[in-house]
């Protein structure tokens, strides 16, 4: 227990000794139970799981000590075999004489078998238990440790966990979660199957071994895989039974919060989310505060236990100690919450305090999240134009769009609420008499490679184009169709949708913009066969093959082509060709005294 002696220990090679002590009586605990049991031992029974360091060539030299004790000398020179008898009885040989390492004895019933089990695993694990706990205490140098866990320490106290003594587990699980902070020691643990043993230690009468096992689990809930596992095993259930308790409520909340990662298990927490809640709101400001903030953080993506979080007036608490201590972290809570359909419409009546406070709170992720609120409700009954007037919202978004252009988040949460609002035909005209659209089409030319920003910006012109008071407005006096066709060949699929269906609208408003979109649409629709014609280049050909037309013809030739008279091109003909060509004459005449057909041709492009 004292670093002190720890030097001592080691030259001893006493920490060597123990773990060939652990890996012995652990292979001779199998033994033993497959006796009991009346089972054959597994082929690799006689293995050992410890693993021997390779000697060097100065310790191969030295003759190694024997690590059983010499037997007491008789002082007098009689060695008869009463004398010796006599002498050797009390020594350190005496039980190893008298003990038996095998409990197959035909002459003992089943019963005293059972009992003769139970006496040597009783003194066998008090042998492991001081064992494993000389090997903790030396393992605080770092170096030791690593040397233990070349010699596979992990397998031998992944052994020990299969054991019932409580005593020992506490030493073992502690000694556990001190190795697997280390990534090669947690690798070994998953091949161990620990994962699959600790399920039933939460289950203990011993608080102490309890709370251990809990901070292995945590540890362990790093590795994606190992929680995986942990969710398999059912162990949920536990961790919520044991969030009452509060010697482990820390800890558990934390292992908690890692199993809300997984979007399958975050509905698995329905029954206990209000319980959760309730906790939340009877705390103030604590370590545990911050933790379940965040496990609701992630539970509130789930719509079904969003809808647990609001029941029994708990929104309402939330909201006024949300207000009350300026936190953004309920904020970002209530923000998950309002996503959903099932939900949104609560939070109405509490569309004043969030808007006021976007408008006058100094805390710019409380602020955030408060815009982010009000974009997720999109609802009818809410009049956006006057929000906007009443509080003055439309000057500071046009002040936080100029003076935020690095806070990357801020603008783009803004603008998702420009884009909410925008859908009120009322709010749509305020914003396009204010300078916002001007505004938004130089966030546009700023941030163009933020696919994200740009989607919501033309969003925006959509919801405006579907408006008449501020369609024509867009059209006539920003320059957002020239940008809109300039994304129709964005890499970005969704862009171009949005992009597409903004065009149509433009289209079938302005006949001035609707040539002008049908031949840039021509253009990408076959921008590909365009470029392959244009890059074609008319080579020089022998005299009489001057008349052929090139395989493809290209957009300069095609606006130079005259189409000749029909009178030139009958004189050209061959007298042996007569007949023929009057035939021919014939058949054109007809076909171009038609009064349907332009006698003047042009190529267009659409």
């Amino acid at each position: 227990m004292y670093s002190v002696f720890h030097e001592v220990i080691l030259k001893c090679k006493v920490g060597s000794i123990c773990m060939d002590i652990i890996d012995y009586e652990l292979r001779r605990y199998d033994k033993w139970t497959a006796e009991l049991q009346g089972n054959e031992l597994p082929s690799n029974a006689d293995v050992p799981i410890i693993r021997k360091t390779c000697p060097n060539s100065a310790s191969m030299s030295e003759i190694p000590r024997s690590r059983i004790p010499e037997p007491v000398r008789p002082k007098s020179g009689n060695f008869s075999d009463t004398n010796i008898k006599a002498i050797m009885e009390g020594s350190v040989y005496d039980d190893l004489t008298t003990s038996t390492e095998s409990i197959s004895d035909k002459r003992l019933t089943d019963a005293e078998r059972a009992k003769r089990y139970r006496t040597l695993i009783r003194k066998q694990e008090n042998l492991l238990r001081i064992c494993f706990y000389l090997l903790l205490n030396i393992a605080e140098d770092e170096t030791i440790e690593e040397k233990m866990t070349k010699r596979n320490i992990v397998a031998l106290l992944v052994k020990g966990l299969e054991r019932q003594n409580e005593e020992l587990l506490i030493l073992v699980v502690t000694f556990l979660k001190k190795l697997s902070i280390m990534q090669c020691n947690k690798d070994t643990m998953a091949s161990l199957n620990t994962v699959e043993k600790l399920p039933r230690l939460l289950d203990s009468s011993k608080p102490e071994l309890v709370h251990l096992t809990l901070k292995l689990l945590f540890n362990l809930s790093f590795d994606n895989k190992l929680r995986y596992k942990m969710i398999k095993s059912n162990i949920l259930p536990k961790l919520i039974n044991l969030l009452s308790d509060e010697r482990h409520q820390e800890i558990d909340l934390k292992l908690l919060y890692h199993f809300s990662y997984e979007d399958e298990v975050k509905a698995q927490f329905i029954d206990s989310v209000g319980l959760i809640m309730d906790m939340l709101l009877l705390n103030v400001g604590n370590e545990g505060d911050r933790i379940m903030i965040a496990l609701c953080i992630n539970l509130a993506v789930s719509a079904s236990n969003a809808q647990q979080m609001v029941k029994k007036n708990r929104l309402q608490s939330v909201m006024s100690r949300a207000f009350t201590y300026q936190n953004h972290s309920l904020m970002k809570m209530l923000h998950n919450i309002s996503e959903h359909n099932t939900t949104k419409a609560l939070f109405v009546e509490f569309v004043g305090d969030i808007a006021k406070a976007v408008v006058e709170s100094k805390d710019e992720d409380f602020v955030r999240e408060c815009i982010g609120i009000l974009s997720n409700l999109n609802l009818p009954e809410l009049d956006w134009a006057e929000i906007f007037k009443h509080f003055n919202m439309i000057n500071w978004i046009e002040r936080s769009l100029r003076s935020n252009n690095s806070d990357v988040q801020m603008i783009l949460q803004i603008i998702v609420l420009l884009g909410t609002a925008a859908s009120d035909e009322g709010c749509s005209k305020l914003l396009c008499e204010s300078k916002i659209m001007k505004t938004l089409i130089e966030l546009l030319k700023t941030h163009q490679e933020d696919d994200e920003i740009v989607l919501q910006i033309l969003y925006i012109f959509y919801m405006a184009l579907s408006n008449d008071t501020s369609i024509d407005y867009l059209i006539e006096s920003t320059e957002a169709p020239a940008y809109l066709i300039d994304l129709i060949q964005d890499n970005n699929k969704a862009i171009r949708e949005v992009c597409n269906t903004c065009l149509n609208i433009i289209s079938d408003r302005s006949k001035c913009w609707a040539d002008r979109i049908k031949i840039e649409k021509f253009r990408q629709h076959n921008s590909q066969w365009l470029q392959m014609v244009d890059s074609q280049q008319l080579e020089p050909e022998e005299e009489d093959d001057d008349d052929e037309l090139p395989p493809y013809l290209n957009t300069e030739y095609l606006s130079r082509a005259v189409v000749p008279p029909l009178s030139d091109m009958n004189d050209e003909n061959d007298d042996e060709e007569e007949v023929e060509g009057d035939i021919q004459e014939k058949d054109i005449d007809e076909y171009f005294d038609q009064s349907e057909l332009i006698q003047d041709f042009e190529i267009e492009s659409m």
